[in-house]
C-alpha cells in the first residue's frame, strides 16, 4: 500500500477527530476540547510526511499538480490556525478551520478515489448513514430557519412599534436568538458530516468526490453561508437580524437541495 496514502488517511482522521472533539465541548456549552490543536498537530504532521513521502515517490516538489497545490494549502492552512491559536487562543478556529480543511480537500477532487475505500457490499449502510445525517442536519436547520424568521419578524414589529399584530406570546428577540444558535450548533457539524460522507458515498460508485452538479453545489454554497455565520456568531458575538437573515438564506439553499430542484 502507498504509505503518502496511509498517512493521508492518518491526517484526514486526526483533523475530524479534532473537529468533532471541539463540538462536543461547544454543545454542552464548555470551553471547547483542550485536545483539539493536539490532535490537528499531531495529523498537521501525518499531513506533512504524506507529502514528503509523496514527493519522494515523485522525485520532485509535490506541487506540479492542482491537486498537489491544494493539497499544501490546506497543509499550510493549518499550520497557519495552530500558530495563530497557541498566539491568540481563539477557540473559534477549531470549529471553522477543521472542518474547512476536510470539506475542501473532499469536495476539490484533490483525494484520490481510493483514500477511503467503501467495499460493494458496505455502500448501502454508507448511503443509509449519510442519509441519517442529512435528515438530522435539516431537522436542526428547520428550527434555525424557523427561530431566524421568528426574530426578523418580531423585530420588524418592534421597530414599527406594532408588536401586538403578530402571534400572541411570541418568544423574545433573545430567545429566538439563543433558539437559532444552538441549533445552528448542532445542524453545522451534521451538514458537514453529511456532505464528507455524501462524498465518500460519490467516490464509491462514480469514482469521484465530487460531481458539481446543481444540487451539490447548493449543498455546499449553504455550508460556507452557516460557516460565515458561524464564525460571527463565535468569534465576533454576532447576533441580531443579519445573522437571522443569511441563516434564512442557507435554509433555503438546504432546501432546495433536499427538493432536487437543479
Amino acid at each position: 500500500m502507498d504509505i503518502s496514502l496511509v498517512l493521508l488517511r492518518t491526517a484526514l482522521a486526526l483533523y475530524a477527530l479534532g473537529f468533532i472533539n471541539s463540538f462536543i465541548p461547544l454543545l454542552a456549552r464548555l470551553k471547547t476540547g483542550r485536545i483539539t490543536p493536539y490532535l490537528s498537530l499531531t495529523g498537521w504532521v501525518a499531513h506533512t510526511a504524506a507529502l514528503w513521502t509523496l514527493g519522494v515517490g515523485l522525485e520532485r516538489c509535490p506541487l506540479g499538480t492542482v491537486p498537489e497545490i491544494l493539497s499544501v494549502l490546506s497543509w499550510s492552512v493549518i499550520l497557519v490556525y495552530l500558530a495563530v491559536f497557541w498566539r491568540y487562543r481563539l477557540d473559534v478556529l477549531h470549529v471553522v478551520i477543521l472542518p474547512l480543511v476536510l470539506v475542501v480537500q473532499f469536495v476539490s477532487g484533490l483525494l484520490p478515489e481510493d483514500v477511503i475505500p467503501v467495499a460493494a457490499p458496505l455502500r448501502p449502510s454508507l448511503l443509509r448513514f449519510h442519509l441519517t445525517v442529512i435528515i438530522f442536519a435539516v431537522a436542526a436547520l428547520f428550527i434555525t430557519f424557523a427561530a431566524s424568521l421568528a426574530y426578523v419578524l418580531l423585530d420588524r414589529a418592534l421597530k414599527a412599534k406594532r408588536p401586538q399584530r403578530l402571534v400572541p406570546k411570541l418568544p423574545s428577540l433573545e430567545q429566538c436568538d439563543t433558539v437559532g444558535r444552538v441549533s445552528l450548533l448542532w445542524a453545522f457539524p451534521l451538514l458537514t458530516l453529511g456532505i464528507i460522507t455524501g462524498a465518500i458515498v460519490s467516490a464509491s460508485i462514480n469514482r469521484t468526490f465530487w460531481t458539481w452538479q446543481a444540487k451539490e453545489t447548493l449543498a455546499v454554497m449553504a455550508w460556507v453561508i452557516l460557516a460565515v455565520v458561524l464564525i460571527l456568531r463565535l468569534g465576533w458575538g454576532w447576533r441580531g437580524r443579519n445573522a437571522a437573515l443569511l441563516t434564512i438564506v442557507a435554509f433555503f439553499a438546504v432546501l432546495l437541495r433536499m427538493m432536487g430542484v437543479y
